[in-house]
């Protein structure tokens, strides 16, 4: 008999296959096996985070091109997305935390923080994410109109976090700013007058809204 670890690695193993082939249609289906019976918060720790865990790896060894990148985020992306249409476990409350999420100027990736994004809402807060590689002229002025309790910005790289040091300073005198992703650290976080979220999307959630409660 299968164990559900083994019939999940093996679905696992199908996806990366039908990526590596750009085949849509067994990439989609083996994506809703994998996605659609889980929670949100399972679906994201179990698979989608892992997943995109092996995606650096294999980019790193030279195994996958740009193409099989982009076509594998968004066949991810769309099915993050169609979590928002569900019913979640704990709907948003009309006086949960405003939390704008974004990416810096030149931060592509973004899906990681589309994830926290999702699991923020799953805990009531009310999300505004603005996704990848946004001015941070775009993410002041929304954060001002949008009236923000807080202010997430994720990045790859401590530089697309550092080359705004100066205006990300300054957006954490009218918002908590917290910064996340490979790139924050505690010292950069430092630097920027802004909260270091922890790696884990549960532990950050935690983290966040323990902060905001202050």
């Amino acid at each position: 008999m299968i164990s559900a670890s083994e019939a999940s690695r093996a679905s696992t193993d199908r996806l990366w296959a039908a990526v590596e082939t750009f085949d849509g249609e067994v990439a989609d289906d083996t994506l809703a096996g994998l996605l659609w019976e889980r929670d949100l918060s399972e679906a994201i720790m179990q698979v989608v985070l892992p997943f995109l865990a092996e995606l650096g790896d294999r980019w790193e060894e030279g195994q996958l091109s740009v193409a099989h990148e982009h076509f594998i985020s968004n066949l991810l992306r769309r099915w993050l997305w169609a979590y928002t249409g569900r019913p979640r476990q704990a709907a948003e409350t009309a006086d949960g935390p405003v939390v704008l999420l974004a990416c810096p100027p030149g931060e592509r990736h973004d899906l990681v923080l589309l994830c926290f994004s999702l699991l923020l809402g799953e805990n009531g807060a009310r999300t505004r994410f603005l996704g990848a590689d946004t001015p941070m002229p775009a993410i002041v002025a929304a954060a001002r109109t949008a009236r923000a309790d807080a202010v997430v910005i994720a990045a790859t790289r401590d530089t697309a976090l550092t080359a705004h040091a100066a205006a990300i300073s300054r957006l954490a005198v009218e918002h908590p700013v917290f910064v996340a992703g490979r790139g924050a650290t505690q010292g950069v976080a430092e630097q920027l007058n802004a909260h270091h979220l922890p790696h884990d999307p549960v532990a950050a959630v935690s983290f966040l809204r323990t902060v905001l409660a202050r």
